[in-house]
């Protein structure tokens, strides 16, 4: 987007603020400036009423007027929900009551406001409509080599998989030339290599989001990138556990290739699969591993995930088979989740009728939704609690390279996607050599 248009945009903003301040302020007073409901105090001797709310659908920061009755003048004692997410208030009197809607509540919301020891719910439900724009963040398209420096003059090579820390840095596994490892610091503006000469799979942070840690493509090996240690990168080995850690039931293990890491909250493990088919787990302090389950679809990439809110629940995208399956870590029940195994292919809709073509990369929104990396059909997909797939940008089996809109934007088999604590989507656009931020509101 142009600066001439973000000026314009933040001109339309401001003026829709003014309009609906203007409409709070009228619909408070009658003609006369007289009051068409009695103003005052919340009385919790007299009932909530909800009458109303206009608009009925809108997206992120639509300003909301809710109409009823005893909702006070005291915008610190209302809250308003939109399902589980609280709105901003701006202001209540007189009846009325200014909101400001949430991020992402879901695509259908109970309206409920709660004052005191009263709670309403509104007899309509207010429709949320997802905005979502992809915009080229670095890298430029047509280049064949890693560059350093400034956003202005950097480029890439095949960016591969990436993560996100805490402070919006973004790490990112550089697969071609001499796969490099680069660090994106987003409030500099600048890309810095941090080591070379090694393939490396997809990374993670730990689960504080502090620690970034790549799995080497081959053997125990895994680099380190710690902010303590100044951001500089070790080469460590996950640990074999010892002949009495054996002892007390901990099983050795055997990785040929590892192609991605997972933090879990559960346990604080960093969890990997081998390419013949040995999910591993590891503490990232001590690096002690072990066999957590063998004969797990082996013969394939994959790229892994840990369900924020099931946190048992690791997904896999298996990329040569297709498909998506999940790993309970507590019962080691490894089961088919979305796509056909072995069916390339693309198609929306229920997780038993979908079809991908070499997923990659997953990762969990704010609202618990998967989004994916469908690297063989050029698009992001999405796949909802409920089991719904969609794709969400990008046109499927069309490649290109386009920013915008989902009905505008294009991606040349995006492999990776990482998203940070705004809930903001990074894409490692492979063979656009780019690195591509998706916004979601």
């Amino acid at each position: 987007m142009n600066n001439n248009k973000l000026i314009n945009w933040h001109a339309f903003k401001n003026t829709c603020v003014i309009l609906f301040a203007c409409m709070f302020v009228m619909s408070s007073c009658g003609e006369n400036g007289d009051n068409d409901k009695e103003g005052g105090a919340y009385d919790p001797g007299k009932p909530v009423v909800i009458e109303s709310f206009s608009p009925l659908e809108g997206g992120m920061a639509t300003r909301m007027l809710i109409s009823g009755s005893n909702l006070g003048n005291d915008p610190s004692k209302i809250k308003v929900y939109f399902n589980d997410k609280e709105a901003a208030i701006i202001g209540c009197d007189k009846g009325k009551a200014l909101v400001v809607t949430p991020r992402q509540p879901g695509d259908t919301c109970t309206i409920s406001v709660v004052i005191g020891n009263d709670s309403v719910i509104a007899p309509e439900k207010f429709i949320y409509h997802i905005s979502t724009t992809v915009i080229t963040l670095v890298g430029q398209k047509g280049t064949n080599e890693l560059k350093t420096g400034s956003f202005a003059e950097a480029t890439f090579m095949n960016p591969s998989t990436l993560t996100v820390d805490n402070e919006y840095n973004i790490f990112l596994s550089h697969w071609r030339g001499n796969y490099d490892i680069v660090m994106i610091n987003q409030q500099d503006r600048t890309v810095t290599k941090m080591f070379s000469g090694d393939p490396t799979g997809a990374p993670s942070t730990d689960t504080e989001g502090k620690v970034v840690m790549f799995p080497s493509d081959g053997g125990d090996v895994m680099y380190v990138l710690d902010p303590a240690a100044q951001w500089g990168v070790r080469r460590r080995q996950i640990l074999h556990p010892s002949a009495e850690e054996q002892g007390t039931g901990m099983k050795d293990f055997t990785i040929n290739w590892k192609h991605g890491f997972a933090a879990c909250k559960l346990d604080d493990m960093i969890y990997t699969r081998s390419y013949g088919g040995q999910i591993i787990k590891f503490n990232p302090k001590t690096r002690v591993g072990e066999l957590v389950a063998d004969g797990i679809e082996p013969d394939t990439d994959s790229f892994l995930s840990f369900d924020p809110v099931n946190t048992h629940m690791l997904y896999i995208s298996y990329t040569s088979r297709h498909c998506i399956f999940t790993f309970n870590i507590l019962t080691k029940e490894h089961k088919l989740f979305a796509g056909t195994k072995n069916t390339s292919g693309w198609k929306d809709g229920s997780t038993d009728e979908a079809l991908f073509t070499n997923p990659c990369q997953l990762i969990f929104d704010v609202n618990n939704n998967i989004v994916l990396a469908d690297a063989g059909n050029h698009c992001i997909r999405q796949i909802t609690p409920a089991g719904r797939v969609s794709t969400l940008i990008g046109i499927a089996g069309k490649s290109g390279y386009q920013d915008g809109n989902p009905d505008d934007a294009l991606f040349n088999y995006p492999k990776g996607v990482a998203i940070d604590k705004d809930y903001n989507i990074y894409i490692a656009d492979f063979n656009n050599n780019c690195v591509r931020k998706l916004a979601v509101e």
